[in-house]
């Protein structure tokens, strides 16, 4: 992931641009994003099953998630470094199911493209390791269908090095249809010394008012939910760490 790239001129020159676009993009959804994605409402009718219990958690209020749950007697302050176990999708067997119609390198791309927008949201807050462990933050999430769902296997999501964003580029600037109707997630917040839960979330967004168009399912769209939940993951967990827990109550 972390391998240095050797590229010619030329190539060198076209990543620079694509990047350039893609950071402005990466600002952009972290300063509105609460203008250009909503919430869409849930029920537990619509839960997938990644999260096996759902008993702690309470429906959100406000600008909450959906359905949340933290565990405020824990020392937040503690968690200095972040492992992302892995970015799942879970798909159900219906015959209209966007994730099972999806081709197998959009499946890998979807999960991909979450994964990196975590990372890329919480490097500047925190030390990215690759296993868990004391002071270390699980996180575990998937995108998921509103309805039982199952995982679909050999997806194993990791963030897209820069070669591969050009090829992605295209898709994620242009708008290519994905199929999905909205984006769901669900995520598992986890000690990394002992296993315990610490928080977890059921959310759903779709495109906002601010939007020309209904959203579509377009990657830019899809793209712009995950830069969403990423950074207020971020800044809702910085808060955490410095005992504030207001946003949540």
């Amino acid at each position: 992931m972390n391998q240095i790239l050797n590229l010619n001129a030329s190539a060198r020159t076209g990543w620079k641009f694509l990047a350039g676009i893609i950071s402005a993009g990466l600002l952009i959804a972290g300063v509105t994003g609460c203008s250009t994605t909503e919430r869409v409402s849930e029920s537990p009718k619509d839960f997938s099953g990644f999260l096996s219990d759902y008993s702690q958690l309470h429906k959100g209020k406000g600008d909450e998630a959906n359905y949340i749950y933290l565990d405020e007697s824990v020392n937040f302050a503690k968690y200095t470094k972040l492992y992302v176990k892995n970015v799942d999708l879970w798909k159900s067997d219906e015959p209209d199911s966007p994730f099972a119609n999806m081709t197998p390198d959009d499946q890998q791309m979807l999960v991909n493209v979450f994964h990196t927008a975590i990372v890329n949201a919480a490097t500047s807050h925190f030390e990215i390791v690759d296993q868990p462990g004391p002071d270390v933050l699980v996180v575990n999430v998937a995108i998921t269908e509103a309805r039982k769902s199952k995982p679909v296997i050999n997806l194993v999501s990791s963030v897209i090095p820069q070669m591969a964003v050009i090829s992605y580029g295209k898709k994620l600037i242009t708008g290519t249809g994905t199929g999905v109707g909205y984006i769901r997630i669900e995520g598992n917040f986890t000690d990394g010394g002992t296993g315990q839960r610490v928080a977890a979330i059921v959310d759903a967004r779709a495109g906002g008012k601010a939007w020309s168009t209904k959203f579509d399912g377009s990657w830019g769209d899809v793209k712009l939910s995950f830069d969403f939940w990423a950074n207020r993951f971020v800044e809702r967990f910085d808060s955490f760490r410095k005992g504030d827990f207001s946003d949540v109550k």
